[in-house]
């Protein structure tokens, strides 16, 4: 008992259960249809296409943004770096010893100038 019916895949009556048989109506234009598959394979062509343009563009980007974030780190470790000597700089307490020196110096001075002063004045010349 084989069935049929008016159009796509059917069994043939009596033959091999792996065989098909295709009834195609008589209204199906196949050069329509061919027509109609070269259009959408156009299309998708164009938009394969504009995807294969994104993606280019996009991976410039990318490598533009890498670059730039290269470059930003580089700039951020030197300025870590500075920052780094700078603390320690402070931390070792050189501008303290620096200015108690300047300090010390200038008060010897100063001593020594009225020391002077008072030895003028006691040995008569004043």
């Amino acid at each position: 008992m084989a069935w049929q019916s008016g159009a796509g895949p059917s069994r043939r009556p009596g033959g091999a259960s792996d065989q098909v048989q295709i009834h195609i109506g008589n209204d199906f234009d196949f050069d329509k249809e061919v027509d109609g598959l070269r259009a959408h394979v156009g299309k998708i062509k164009q938009i394969s296409m504009a995807i294969d343009e994104e993606r280019k563009q996009q991976g410039e980007i990318i490598d533009q943004l890498d670059e730039s974030m290269a470059n930003a780190k580089l700039v951020l470790d030197r300025t870590m770096k500075r920052l780094n000597v700078a603390w320690n700089h402070a931390r070792s307490n050189h501008m303290l010893v620096l200015v108690l020196s300047a300090i010390l110096l200038f008060f010897a001075i100063y001593v020594f100038a009225k020391i002077y002063r008072v030895g003028r004045f006691v040995m008569g010349r004043g």
